[in-house]
């Protein structure tokens, strides 16, 4: 992040030892900011299996004050692809992020009304595009209604500004690169989704079970059930340790579309990962293609 006159505040109650704690806000720290001029709160709420438009609905409804709605599954997603959530080409993704007001100077403040892998999603994209003065609010909307903060149905007013589209690593890969580490076995996979959708008992992407050589690390593990905000590292850190993995090591990410998947990812980089890559389509494209190799059982690695 560039250095602004503020900072997220990590001490106290909510110091938990991430290498990277700069990349997460408390509900505490935000309530204090909200007239931070710099800032830009965006509410990225999604359910893929509701109706279309009901994260933008439930956002109207109420809403952190002065945030945003960006739309994941519509205005965010390429709509060139006949796969849902894919990443958006670059000119598409400066628009609407020049039309929430995030540019030079600012600070985009992402979060969601479920367990932080919208919000998640979004971060990992504004990565992808190189910018890095983006935060989660740990908790997102279940911990800021929790402690009984202040919601609006106010609109914000924003002015336009343009996104800068800049070069960064690579952050997003597709089927041809896990096809080739499945042989190389450069990476280590992890399956972010749930343990009956990584054994098949639960069948959602037509067809069960997970890829060859992957370990299951469900997304929801990565945050406390109450709360909704990330474990502290220590617990992270044993999570994926007990899982058989490196959690420096080089990673790659899938789960069925591209949300949980992300929140695995957000979660190393926390912990002070670099080399983390997120498989972009994932079962949503692996599952339909009946060439590829899929396998049932709890069996990991």
């Amino acid at each position: 992040m560039h250095k602004m006159s503020w900072q997220p505040a990590v001490g106290g109650a909510y110091e938990s030892g991430y290498p990277r704690q700069g990349n997460l806000v408390e509900t505490d720290w935000l309530d204090a900011n909200l007239d931070n001029p710099a800032l830009r709160i965006i509410d990225c709420s999604a359910d893929f299996y509701a109706e279309p438009g009901t994260g933008k609905t439930r956002w109207l409804d109420g809403h952190i004050p002065g945030s945003a709605y960006a739309d994941l599954l519509e205005a965010l997603s390429d709509p060139d692809s006949d796969l849902p959530l894919m990443l958006p080409k670059p000119r598409q993704f400066a628009d609407v992020m020049g039309e929430l007001g995030v540019g030079r100077g600012t600070t985009a403040v992402v979060y969601d009304n479920a367990n932080g892998m919208c919000a998640a999603r979004l971060w990992w994209m504004l990565r992808a595009y190189g910018f890095n003065d983006a935060v989660i609010l740990n908790g997102g909307l279940p911990k800021w209604l929790m402690e009984q903060r202040k919601i609006t149905r106010a609109l914000p007013v924003r002015r336009k500004t343009q996104f800068p589209l800049l070069a960064a690593p690579k952050v997003f890969v597709d089927k041809e690169t896990v096809l080739k580490n499945m042989r190389t076995k450069r990476a280590q996979l992890i399956d972010a989704l749930s343990p009956e959708a990584f054994d098949g008992s639960l069948q959602r992407y037509g067809r069960p079970g997970h890829i060859p050589g992957s370990i299951n690390v469900p997304a929801k593990a990565l945050v406390d059930p109450k709360t909704m905000t990330f474990l502290p590292a220590k617990a992270l850190n044993a999570l994926f340790l007990q899982a058989g993995l490196k959690v420096l090591g080089p990673t790659i990410s899938y789960c069925g579309g591209g949300l949980a998947a992300c929140s695995v990812a957000f979660a190393l980089f926390l912990l002070g990962a670099d080399d983390i890559t997120v498989y972009d389509a994932s079962l949503f494209e692996w599952a339909a293609d009946p060439a590829l190799p899929l396998e049932t059982g709890n069996q990991s690695g």
